[in-house]
């Protein structure tokens, strides 16, 4: 299974242990689905990351930020972008992610906010987009 996940998964994964996103930041290390990581979206993760700890908005500080961040570089599948895509999504780091995703080869992309990827010029590339819950359902149910 390769995914890609959205940034916003990851500030709710380092904002509360509860849930869902902290239940698929803890299953990275298992190794029961590849994700991708392109050098835009990771920076991305990065910025957004310690933005959320510089505001006081998780109970994790900057050196347990760069451990997950180094455990994205390791788990995770580098991802060169070979075909720049911009479906013109309302944010344009949506349109990283799915930039991502589509170069990947994803199945899914995994985000709190599926209607930002709902758009017609998408529906080619067959990515599901789905929650950060019906992910790990899905692959707790493949165990």
């Amino acid at each position: 299974m390769r995914v890609v996940f959205d940034t916003c998964v990851w500030v709710s994964a380092i904002r509360s242990r509860r849930g869902a996103s902290f239940a698929l930041l803890s299953e990275i290390s298992l190794k029961r689905f590849q994700f991708g990581i392109s050098v835009p979206l990771f920076l991305e993760y990065r910025s957004k990351l310690q933005e959320t700890v510089l505001k006081g908005a998780t109970p994790i500080n900057q050196n347990q930020v760069e451990a997950i961040l180094s455990a994205f570089a390791f788990y995770g599948v580098e991802v060169p972008i070979y075909y720049r895509l911009r479906p013109n999504l309302k944010d344009e780091n949506d349109n990283m992610v799915f930039e991502c995703a589509a170069n990947f080869g994803a199945s899914s992309i995994i985000t709190h906010n599926v209607q930002d990827f709902l758009s017609s010029e998408l529906g080619s590339y067959e990515i599901d987009i789905v929650t950060p819950g019906q992910f790990i359902s899905n692959i707790r149910r493949y165990k």
